[in-house]
């Protein structure tokens, strides 16, 4: 079994997306490899992760595999948020078709262990992707958050994210349909 991250006790980290002190020593950012993807495919099946999340549990093994592959055939990006080892979460950049008139965009998701939420890692892991993103030469980041979700739309607004729209009932739930929040960031 791989070891999804936890944190320890004493980690009293506010959760600030701008913050740069209070994450855990044993915080890294590295690439997803096929060893992350059996500890990855349990957060995407956590309830409390999977709320907000595009994917409806269960989720099986075998479709985050096909991700990890889809991720590394269009050139994207799928990082592990991780301490001391341990899957805590991801961070990802999905980019639209280069040789389109879009090619200059990209779609970015997070997802973390609700253990860690409210820490400081996802911010820093989108901060890290806007870098990778700046680099790759990409002039646009975009992000959809279903609406009530507070501490996303916090979170991508500390990071430099702007809302530009509502998607009206563009996201399905058991009890009915929710508004997508759209934000986006310029990079240059």
């Amino acid at each position: 079994m791989i070891p999804v991250a936890r944190p320890r006790e004493g980690d009293d980290s506010n959760g600030d997306p701008g913050e740069r002190e209070g994450l855990p020593a044993g915080f890294r950012i590295s690439p997803v490899t096929e060893d992350d993807v059996r500890a990855l495919n349990r957060l995407v099946n956590d309830p409390e992760v999977a709320r907000f999340l595009d994917l409806a549990p269960p989720v099986p093994l075998d479709r985050t595999l096909d991700f990890l592959r889809y991720i590394r055939e269009q050139e994207g990006a799928w990082w592990a948020l991780r301490v001391d080892g341990a899957v805590a979460g991801s961070v990802g950049l999905i980019p639209a078709d280069p040789s389109s008139r879009l090619g200059h965009t990209a779609s970015l998701f997070v997802y973390l262990d609700s253990a860690w939420w409210g820490r400081g890692l996802a911010g820093r892991g989108i901060r890290a992707m806007v870098d990778e993103a700046a680099r790759r030469g990409l002039v646009r980041l975009e992000v959809l958050v279903v609406a009530g979700n507070q501490r996303s739309l916090h979170l991508f607004a500390g990071c430099g994210f702007e809302q530009e729209g509502v998607r009206r009932a563009g996201f399905r739930t058991d009890d009915g349909y929710l508004d997508l929040v759209q934000l986006a960031r310029i990079l240059r």
